[in-house]
C-alpha cells in the first residue's frame, strides 16, 4: 500500500512539473537605486520623415525595425534596432538631437525630476545622458513609476519625439536582470521612443 501511494505521489509530482521543487524567487529589496542610461529612438517621425529635413526614411529600414521589434528577447531587439538606425544615419538619414526629462513618483509623490541631456550630443537615435540620471533610496512600491519625455533639439522649432512610462514590473525585471536593461516602450504615445535603457540595483 505504501509503495502504491509513493508511486502515485511521484507521478503527481511529474505531472505538475515539480512546481514545489522550483526555487523561490529572491525577495525584493525595500529600496532600490534607479538610473536611466539611454534610449533607442526611431529614425523616422510618426509620418515617416527623417527628424531634420523633409526626406522620408527608406521604407526598408522601417520594415526591418518593425520585424526586429517582434523579437522576443528585448536586449537583442534593442541592439538590432540601434544597428538599423545607425545604418540609416550612415545612408544620409538625419537623426535627432534628443534631450528631455524624467520624473519618478511613489504614492503620487514626486521624488524628483532629472534632466536627460548630454552637452554636444548630436545626430543620434541611441542617446545616452550625463550622469546617468539617478534616483537613490527609491521605495519599490507597487505604484512606483517613471514618467519621461524626449524632444529633438532644432535651431528654430524643437520636435516632440515622445513620452514614455516605466512601471514597477519593469523595475523588477531590470533588478533581476542585474545589468543595463532595455524597457520596450514602443506601444506608448506616438511610438517614436522604442526602448529606454535602465539600471536598478538594491540599496
Amino acid at each position: 500500500m505504501a509503495s502504491r501511494l509513493f508511486g502515485a505521489a511521484s507521478l503527481c509530482g511529474l505531472a505538475l512539473g515539480c512546481a514545489a521543487c522550483k526555487p523561490a524567487a529572491a525577495p525584493l529589496p525595500a529600496h532600490v537605486r534607479v538610473s536611466i542610461d539611454g534610449a533607442v529612438i526611431s529614425p523616422a517621425k510618426a509620418d515617416g520623415r527623417q527628424w531634420d529635413g523633409m526626406v522620408a526614411v527608406p521604407a526598408g529600414a522601417l520594415t526591418a525595425i518593425g520585424d526586429l521589434l517582434s523579437t522576443a528577447h528585448p536586449a537583442a531587439a534593442a541592439a538590432g534596432v540601434a544597428g538599423v538606425a545607425a545604418e540609416a544615419a550612415g545612408a544620409g538619414t538625419e537623426p535627432p538631437e534628443p534631450f528631455g526629462s524624467a520624473e519618478l513618483f511613489v504614492g503620487g509623490r514626486s521624488l524628483g525630476r532629472r534632466a536627460l541631456d548630454r552637452p554636444g550630443q548630436r545626430d543620434t537615435c541611441t542617446p545616452g545622458w550625463t550622469g546617468p540620471p539617478t534616483w537613490r533610496r527609491v521605495p519599490l512600491a507597487p505604484d512606483v513609476h517613471v514618467s519621461g519625455e524626449l524632444i529633438d533639439r532644432d535651431l528654430i522649432n524643437d520636435d516632440f519625439i515622445g513620452r514614455f512610462a516605466i512601471h514597477h514590473a519593469h523595475l523588477v525585471e531590470a533588478l533581476r536582470a542585474r545589468t543595463v536593461y532595455p524597457v520596450a516602450v514602443r506601444d506608448q504615445a506616438a511610438g517614436q521612443v522604442l526602448f529606454v535603457w535602465i539600471e536598478v540595483w538594491p540599496e
